[in-house]
Order: C-alpha cells, then sequence, then structure tokens
C-alpha cells in the first residue's frame, strides 16, 4: 500500500511539473495501455499561434493572437508505467460578438451580447496516468485531469466566465501476442460561471437570451439579473480491439458518451434557463500494411435534446421574496442530430502521398408551439498532401476543397437574423483551403521547430472572405 501511494503521488508531481507539447487529448484516457510501450521522456514546448480574417464563424473573433507552454513525460519505474501533462495558454481576441459561454457549442441556449469587443482567454490544462501490470498480459491504470478557463471580454457588455473540468476514468487491459482488448470507462464533471457588468453609465446596452436556432428574448441590462452557472456531467466509456499479426496491425477504437447539462441563475431564486441530454458514438480505426501502406478511418454520431421548463414568479410567504416556481417536467424544445465520417490513405515510407476524404452534416430544429425551425447542412471535402523529407527538415504542402451539396435554413424576424446569416453564409458556401507545414528536428532529435500556414477562402472574383491561419512551435526533448 505504502509503495501504491508514492507511485501515486509521483504520476501527480509528473502531471503538474513536467507536463506536454500534444494536448492532453492526446494521450489515450485508457492508462492501463501505458504499459504497452517501454518508453521514458520528457517534451517541453512553447508556441505562438494568430489568426485574422473576414472568414470565421459567428462565435470567433475578427483577429486573435495567442501563446502556449506545454510539457509532457513518460517514464517508467520498475513495471510501473506513468504519464504527466501540464499545459497553459493564453490568447487575445479582437472583434468578438455572441461568445455568451467559452464553448457556444455545446448548448442552445445562451446568454450574450451583440457589441464587438476585445477578449481574454487563459487555460490551464493538467493530466496523469498511471499503469500497473496484474498479470500475464493484463494490467490496469487511471487516467485523472483538471482543467482550468477563464474568460472575460473588455468592452460593455462585459462578460467574465469561470469554468472548471475534472475528469477520472479507471481502465483495465489484456494483451497476447496477437490480439490486444482494453476497456475504460470514467466520469466528467464540469462547471462554468458567466457574469455580466458595465462600466459605462450613458448607454443601455441590449442582453440576449438565445434559446435555439437564434430564437430569441432580448432586454436592457440589470446588473442584479444577468449571471448563470452551466453544470454537465458526463458518462463515458472506450473500448479498444489491436491485432498485431507481422505487417498487418489493426488498432480501434470505439466510444460512447452521455452526458447532461443545467443551467441555473447564480443566486437564491431558483431561476431555470434550459437542459441539454446529449449521446455521441464515434469509432476510430487505423489499418496498417508494412511500412509504406496506412488506412485510417473514423466516424461520430451524436444526438442532443435541449427542454426548457414552465417556471413563474410566487412570492414566499415566509421570506416574502418572489421566487421562481417550477411546474411539472421541463418541455422539449430544440432537437440536434450531427455526423461526421473520414477517410485518409497514407502512401510511401521516405516520402509520403496523403489523401483524405471527409464528409460532415448537421440537423437541428427549434419549436415554439405552434411554430417549428429547422435548419440543415450537408458537407464533404477532399484533400491531398505530400510529406517531403529534405534534410533535417520536411515539408508537407497540402490543399482541400469543401461543398455543401445539401442546405436549407429557416429566416424569420423571430430570429437574430444576422448572426443567423452570417453563419449560414460559411457553412453554406464551397471553400478552398491550403497549407504549408515546416518541421525541422536536430540530428540529436532533442530539438524540434514546427511551422504552419493555412489560408481558407470563398472562390469567385467578387467575394474576398478569407482567413489566414499561422503558428510556430519551439520545442525539447529530454
Amino acid at each position: 500500500m505504502k509503495r501504491l501511494l508514492h507511485i501515486g503521488l509521483l504520476a501527480v508531481l509528473v502531471a503538474v511539473g513536467v507536463g506536454a507539447v500534444a494536448p492532453a487529448s492526446a494521450q489515450e484516457r485508457n492508462a492501463s495501455r501505458l504499459v504497452l510501450e517501454d518508453t521514458t521522456y520528457v517534451d517541453v514546448s512553447m508556441g505562438v499561434a494568430a489568426a485574422a480574417g473576414e472568414l470565421h464563424d459567428v462565435f470567433e473573433p475578427l483577429r486573435q493572437l495567442g501563446g502556449t507552454l506545454d510539457a509532457s513525460s513518460r517514464r517508467k519505474l520498475g513495471d510501473v508505467s506513468l504519464y504527466g501533462h501540464f499545459g497553459y495558454g493564453y490568447g487575445h481576441a479582437q472583434g468578438s460578438t455572441w461568445r455568451g459561454w467559452i464553448d457556444p457549442y455545446e448548448t442552445p441556449f445562451m446568454l450574450a451580447d451583440s457589441v464587438p469587443g476585445n477578449l481574454s482567454l487563459e487555460q490551464y490544462a493538467m493530466e496523469a496516468g498511471i499503469g500497473v501490470p496484474v498479470g500475464s498480459g493484463w494490467s490496469v491504470g487511471v487516467n485523472a485531469a483538471y482543467d482550468v478557463t477563464l474568460m472575460a471580454k473588455h468592452k460593455d457588455l462585459r462578460n467574465k466566465n469561470t469554468a472548471m473540468a475534472f475528469r477520472i476514468a479507471p481502465g483495465i487491459n489484456w494483451h497476447g501476442d496477437v490480439l490486444g482488448l482494453g476497456l475504460d470507462l470514467g466520469y466528467e464533471r464540469s462547471t462554468e460561471r458567466v457574469e455580466y457588468t458595465q462600466v459605462s453609465e450613458s448607454k443601455e446596452n441590449m442582453l440576449f437570451d438565445i434559446y435555439g436556432l437564434w430564437l430569441y428574448h432580448a432586454s436592457g441590462f440589470a446588473s442584479a439579473e444577468n449571471r448563470r452557472m452551466k453544470e454537465r456531467n458526463r458518462l463515458f466509456g472506450d473500448f479498444q480491439f489491436d491485432v498485431d499479426a507481422g505487417p498487418v496491425q489493426v488498432h480501434n477504437n470505439f466510444r460512447a458518451l452521455w452526458e447532461r447539462s443545467v443551467q441555473t441563475e447564480v443566486g437564491y431564486n431558483n431561476l431555470q434557463f434550459g437542459e441539454v441530454d446529449a449521446w455521441t458514438w464515434s469509432d476510430d480505426l487505423s489499418l496498417s500494411i508494412g511500412e509504406a501502406h496506412l488506412v485510417e478511418a473514423s466516424a461520430a454520431f451524436s444526438t442532443m435534446q435541449g427542454l426548457r421548463p414552465l417556471q413563474r414568479q410566487e412570492l414566499d410567504p415566509d421570506s416574502r421574496i418572489r421566487v421562481w416556481v417550477t411546474y411539472g417536467d421541463p418541455v422539449f424544445c430544440y432537437w440536434r442530430r450531427y455526423h461526421a465520417e473520414q477517410l485518409q490513405y497514407t502512401l510511401g515510407t521516405t516520402w509520403k502521398l496523403i489523401v483524405g476524404l471527409e464528409n460532415w452534416g448537421m440537423e437541428h430544429s427549434y419549436t415554439e408551439y405552434p411554430h417549428r425551425f429547422e435548419q440543415r447542412i450537408s458537407n464533404m471535402a477532399a484533400s491531398l498532401s505530400l510529406e517531403i523529407p529534405a534534410g533535417p527538415f520536411t515539408l508537407v504542402p497540402w490543399a482541400a476543397y469543401s461543398h455543401a451539396y445539401d442546405s436549407y435554413t429557416d429566416d424569420t424576424p423571430w430570429q437574430l437574423s444576422g448572426p443567423l446569416r452570417e453563419q449560414w453564409d460559411n457553412w453554406d458556401g464551397d471553400n478552398i483551403l491550403g497549407a504549408m507545414d515546416v518541421r525541422w528536428s536536430s540530428a540529436s532529435g532533442r530539438c524540434y521547430v514546427n511551422a504552419h500556414y493555412i489560408i481558407g477562402g470563398v472562390p469567385g472574383p467578387d467575394d474576398d472572405r478569407l482567413r489566414h491561419m499561422a503558428s510556430l512551435t519551439l520545442g525539447f526533448v529530454f
């Protein structure tokens, strides 16, 4: 027991003190599979990234600049395998609107304002994993993660967001000479609090309560009423399947996730704003034949239901304060279905040719009885890239073309037609994308530099909407 306590403490210290060049999600959540690789390293990197241009989703800023510091470590202590990660990121954005939540895509129920302003985003990410063999081919492990995110807008109306997420996932794995099987089950809880304030007293700003497909209520800002808390609980599971038959290797991961999110007022009077129930299924497959052929395929499908409570204010006879009282179960009002499929083939060993095809679609609706509003979009993209070695450098030019082949949206005075149309124009049009990656690694492999640039645009001489994105990363491996 004392040895296990020391091992667990070391895993946490490695996670906090060392951290990763790749984000925490790059490490498998099934920590029992850490024992499959005899790996020891420390990887520390720092990077900067920027983006600017008119072609962006309505929630994204016009321009943004950010930096990151990441560190990760893998270590083997006898039979015990450890993983740790720490990441820090800070970003500054200009021209940001409608950004009431840190991730505005995860719920249809929004609190937002329409005034463009500067935005700052600060993120801390910590993760630790431990894997221990327990028998012939068997191993167990635990993965844990803790993230904190802070966001603030610096122009009236000013929203300040504070978010936390904690995840724990025990796992088990068995691996024979040819076949391997793994399973992990986990729980994640996250909270986010948003508060709106106003510095200037010379102008009344409008705050929008958005509840699906840009249907809304609008009211003048009142500091005592514009605070929300969002709580989300997730249950998930991953099943891994591996085949190692000499030159043929297969790796597959199937994932299922259920989540429930609830929004309430930060205060004492029980006001509720909506609930979300969602299911997500996804599968990732990798098939390699020898060193020259690699096929990667993935598919994801999710459904989401949004429900609004039936409430009215009543006077509490004891406190003599008016409180919100809920009647019956929440009423179903919002529905969304999303799917995405991706296929990629890589040919070659030194020089590599990569061909990709991606298809995704979304449809959602909102019901405000007796009216029903709908929107749907289907998009397909083809891509082609080369991986070209040039001494210590690797050059990766990449090009893609995406086409929306089926689309429909309602557009009525009941909706915020400006952001609705702006977002729809980005989804509904064809896009041409081009990119170039340049990677450099020292002869010892202890130092590396990655540079990335991508440009996206709408084809046609009459539309100058473009988006430029660039990043530079410097890393060291010990």
